[in-house]
């Protein structure tokens, strides 16, 4: 990704609506809701989304998308990019038992990489 003095969770949520334009209404959301850009938010509503869409609801950006964006994205990133997604991605999907964890197991490689060491208590490299 491209490197600019934002915080990384803001540049990857940039990426992330460039690369997916459906989540467009999300970001304008959460900026109209809380007058500034909440990336806790933010990314807890695209998760929301995408596991409404794994879910099979055909109104929201396809979940494949957003995980392929996201496994590129990790792959590509900074370590402060990967701790932002890391943190604010990976740590909002569904636990084991509540609707939707299968996604988990649709996760790429790395993502599955980055989130076991997150699951095992380990920091993002």
């Amino acid at each position: 990704m491209l490197m600019d003095a934002r915080p990384a969770a803001e540049r990857v949520a940039d990426a992330l609506v460039a690369a997916v334009p459906d989540f467009e209404y999300v970001y304008s959301n959460n900026i109209e809701a809380y007058d500034v850009f909440s990336v806790a938010l933010f990314f807890w509503e695209v998760v929301q989304v995408t596991v409404r869409s794994y879910l099979g609801d055909r109104e929201e950006p396809d979940w494949r998308s957003t995980l392929q964006f996201m496994e590129t994205a990790v792959q590509s990133a900074d370590q402060l990019e990967r701790k932002a997604i890391g943190f604010h991605f990976l740590w909002n999907l569904p636990n084991r038992g509540e609707p939707g964890h299968d996604l988990v197991g649709e996760l790429g490689p790395e993502l599955t990489r980055v989130f076991t060491r997150l699951q095992q208590g380990h920091p993002v490299d």
